[in-house]
């Protein structure tokens, strides 16, 4: 499996060589996810996190193989159309544009990778803790029941 700095050198290295993406492309992507404050960041980073933790329960309690593509699909799409940062995927874009030499520097990419990762974690972490005491609270012992 490629890590994202591999794939991402890859990309910029092959994309235009063959002809399929102009350089300004990956500029344009990754400096739309560094140019953000790291507050808005990381609360965009909450968002896509959230995402994430709702797309684990989905494909859990999913039982056939064709459902389970579809949420998987239809989550990480919506969270690419939003350009939410995460800090996987967007992690490959910020790279991207950092290769192309678009004016993105390291410490864009640190900062765009502490925030993204920092707000992903919260964001999944709020969603499965909620969800989790929902379950407990709504599937719980009943009064007078010994747990």
């Amino acid at each position: 499996m490629a890590t994202p700095p591999a794939f991402a050198a890859f990309a910029v290295y092959v994309g235009p060589a063959i002809g399929v993406v102009d350089v300004a492309a990956f500029g344009e992507l990754g400096l739309a996810l560094t140019e953000h404050a790291l507050g808005p960041l990381a609360a965009g980073a909450v968002l896509a996190g959230w995402m994430m933790g709702l797309l684990s329960w989905l494909v859990a309690a999913a039982r056939d193989t064709i459902s389970r593509l579809f949420f998987v699909w239809i989550v990480a799409a919506s969270i690419g159309l939003a350009h939410l940062p995460h800090s996987i995927a967007g992690n490959v874009e910020v790279l991207m544009a950092f290769f192309s030499g678009a004016g993105v520097t390291p410490v864009d990419v640190l900062r765009f990778l502490v925030g993204a990762t920092v707000g992903n974690a919260v964001g999944g972490a709020i969603f499965v803790a909620l969800l989790k005491y929902g379950h407990v609270v709504r599937g719980g012992a009943l009064e007078g029941e010994d747990v």
